[in-house]
């Protein structure tokens, strides 16, 4: 008897974190076709296991659809997670996410918790959530963490390639986490392999040339 994607998640009887293993090895390989059980995904975001929080997080990034904002919403929140490494798999959703992921995982963030520090995105940013230059050192001194950490994902997030001078930024920060975000960025943990750089591969964070920094300013 065949039986649907629904029911099957709904059955199976094993533990939440190999379910959410699974999940993502499944997604993985075939995008979107989870989208089924999408809201039974989503409800492991609220599992007390981190590593089940953390693969469930991965899982939506791969299986969402626009239709979904809610459920990015609630993966924007993790931001605030109680556990380091699930903060760390928000950063990398931030990094990697499609454009309207991102768009939509920080409205509905906002709307979910309107006094939280996605509502301040909202306000200052509008539908393009991506800080300039300019707006990227307040930020990332912003004595709101989850701001910070924010701040982080998007300065090693590629327009096209990865932006050098965003990178220094986030490694001049005083906050440890912000630091490790922008060193797993150069060490390759927090990038895709489209993005990767010269300037990143080749240059230690002390030896920048203002000459070689990038000029975006997205």
């Amino acid at each position: 008897m065949k039986i649907s994607g629904r029911c099957w998640f709904q059955a199976m009887s094993i533990t939440q974190s190999v379910a959410a293993f699974i999940t993502v090895e499944i997604g993985f390989r075939r995008r979107f076709k989870l989208n089924c059980v999408v809201a039974e995904i989503a409800d492991l975001l609220d599992s007390k296991a981190s590593r089940t929080r953390f693969d469930v997080i991965e899982a939506l990034g791969d299986c969402t659809t626009p239709a979904d904002g809610a459920i990015l919403g609630r993966v924007m929140l993790r931001l605030d997670d109680e556990h380091a490494g699930v903060r760390w798999k928000v950063v990398e959703f931030i990094c990697l996410a499609e454009r309207w992921q991102l768009q939509l995982a920080v409205e509905n963030a906002a709307a979910l918790r309107p006094d939280s520090a996605f509502t301040t995105l909202v306000n200052a940013y509008g539908h393009y959530i991506m800080p300039s230059a300019k707006d990227l050192p307040q930020l990332l001194a912003n004595p709101d963490a989850v701001l910070r950490r924010f701040a982080a994902a998007v300065a090693i997030r590629p327009r096209e390639v990865i932006v050098e001078r965003f990178v220094a930024m986030a490694e001049q920060s005083d906050d440890a986490e912000i630091r490790k975000i922008a060193a797993d960025c150069r060490e390759g943990y927090l990038r895709p392999t489209y993005a990767i750089g010269p300037s990143i591969l080749k240059r230690a964070p002390a030896d920048r040339s203002k000459g070689e920094a990038q000029k975006s300013d997205q």
